[in-house]
């Protein structure tokens, strides 16, 4: 119904989804290259492209991610926007966000 929102990669937590990623990874014929990222870490530490048919090994506290080759840019910048949430509760789902965000763009 709205193919310009269709953007989100097919993402893994290792360990658990290794089987998942292995499966999914031979089924696409080994054609994606995949952006592998620690969970503990920040500033861009320990990010890694992986190569289409590179060796990834079942490796605990990483998430995986298909690259995205064609990402949406704003005057021709890669971006992310971050927004601020708190959950106070689950059952029922009630959800505070923060009027204010942030939006960084890479140069």
């Amino acid at each position: 119904m709205f193919p310009d929102y269709n953007f989100c990669p097919k993402t893994y937590l290792f360990p658990d989804d290794y089987r998942k990623f292995v499966m999914d990874r031979e089924q696409d014929n080994y054609k994606h290259m995949y952006i592998m990222k620690p969970n503990a870490a920040s500033c861009g530490r320990g990010i890694k492209v992986i190569g289409a048919k590179q060796e990834v090994k079942r490796k605990a506290g990483v998430l995986l991610s298909q690259y995205v080759s064609n990402p949406h840019l704003i005057d021709g910048l890669k971006y992310d926007l971050r927004i601020y949430v708190c959950v106070t509760s689950f059952d029922p789902l009630k959800i505070y966000l923060f009027k204010e965000g942030l939006a960084r763009f890479a140069t």
